[in-house]
């Protein structure tokens, strides 16, 4: 039954962050508090939707509002033309999704170039030329980095941090 308040949560979110802040807004956010027990915040037109305070909230953005968080790892690929399509970003959890032109095994060769010469050790790799997955870990954080086709013929790169686990 959890699983399934997470997914509803999760799916009012998404609602609430492709709609102006309505009563209906207001309703889905006193909602969304109701069925996760914590505090829900939706800002900048529903761009932004933060559940919970403090060091435990975490925040998805989307739109206009989605920007690389301010800790986001330098040493983490980064293609040389790209757009912020959302964010998660949850207490030692962060989960990125950009668009880039060009193919999947061109920037999913750059990336694992550029994590490797930034002192990541690569875990895995598998794909094929429409879809690709690496998996990278350093002393204190894994990164797992996807690559897919996306249909304007460019490359949806999604970027997920978490700490390692000792």
């Amino acid at each position: 039954m959890r699983n399934l308040s997470v997914v509803v949560s999760v799916s009012l979110a998404m609602c609430l962050a492709a709609c102006g802040k309505s009563p209906e807004e207001r309703a889905a956010g006193a909602a969304l508090s109701a069925m996760t027990g914590t505090d829900v915040a939706v800002e900048k037109d529903g761009d932004k939707v933060t559940f919970g305070v403090g060091d435990g909230a975490m925040t998805i953005s989307s739109g206009d509002s989605a920007r690389l968080p301010d800790d986001f790892p330098k040493q983490i690929f980064l293609p040389a033309d790209y757009s912020v399509d959302s964010v998660v970003d949850s207490a030692g959890f962060t989960m990125v999704a950009l668009r880039t032109p060009g193919k999947v095994g061109d920037i999913a060769a750059r990336a694992s170039e550029h994590m490797l010469g930034n002192g990541w050790k690569r875990n895995m790799t598998a794909g094929d030329d429409d879809s690709r997955i690496l998996s990278f870990q350093n002393a204190s954080t894994m990164a797992l980095l996807s690559f897919d086709s996306h249909d304007d013929g460019g490359v949806l790169y999604s970027v997920q941090l978490s700490p390692v686990s000792h």
